[in-house]
């Protein structure tokens, strides 16, 4: 092999590096900034998560503290008689009948999973816990959904029957009979079927709100630590 032909090929093979260390590279950045975006938009979601979770734990204990006492004084309501007086009736059915709904805010949650963005997610237990999540409210928020009807039910019966703010013993006679009634009764234990289904899923929900809260708390944390 003479120079001249070696020396081309050094020429080529030059060229031919400088290229391909050119296109390694810009792979290797373009790589990198996507890495960066995804981070980037990662740590945004994660935060919104929270926020979003941190919100809805505060509506979820709203919602039980209505639901509880409810549940609380379904047992004095199934042992009322004759000789219990019409206020205390009246405050325990009062208590019974006032009905709350649990409102969810999953804007970031649907938004993170219908665009696909749910993949940038890295910590594979935040990930599940979301994918899942519209699914546990969705449980939870259908009974509530059920007994709201059984409340408002409820409501039309009491409008038609009861006597709210009783001015004698006559009307407050007619509110007790109406308390003891079989129909009444019924209306209640139907809302009842329903309440302990909220009673038992409240907390579980709660717990998992909790749990989702926590993870993201410290994936959070740890890329701070790992930007210092």
């Amino acid at each position: 092999m003479n120079k001249k032909t070696k020396k081309y090929i050094l020429k080529y093979t030059l060229e031919f590096l400088v290229i391909f260390l050119g296109i390694s590279l810009s792979f290797i950045i373009n790589n990198w900034n996507e890495m960066k975006k995804d981070e980037t938009l990662e740590i945004k979601y994660l935060k919104s998560l929270k926020e979003e979770y941190v919100s809805n734990l505060k509506g979820l204990d709203e919602s039980l503290s209505y639901h509880k006492p409810r549940w609380d004084n379904l047992e004095r309501f199934y042992k009322f008689s004759n000789k219990n007086s019409f206020k205390e009736m009246d405050s325990i059915v009062n208590i019974l009948t006032l009905n709350w709904s649990f409102n969810p805010n999953l804007g970031s949650t649907n938004s993170l999973i219908t665009s696909g963005y749910i993949e940038i997610i890295k910590n594979d237990d935040i990930k599940k816990l979301v994918s899942r999540m519209p699914f546990l409210i969705e449980d939870y928020t259908e009974e509530e959904k059920r007994t709201e009807l059984v409340c408002v039910e409820m409501g039309y019966y009491l409008t038609e029957h009861y006597v709210y703010n009783p001015r004698n013993d006559k009307e407050k006679q007619k509110c007790v009979d109406l308390i003891l009634s079989t129909p009444f009764r019924n209306k209640i234990y139907d809302m009842q079927l329903w309440l302990e289904s909220i009673i038992i899923e409240g907390p579980e929900l709660r717990e998992d709100f909790l749990k989702l809260i926590t993870l993201i708390d410290n994936e959070l944390s740890d890329r701070i630590k790992s930007q210092d």
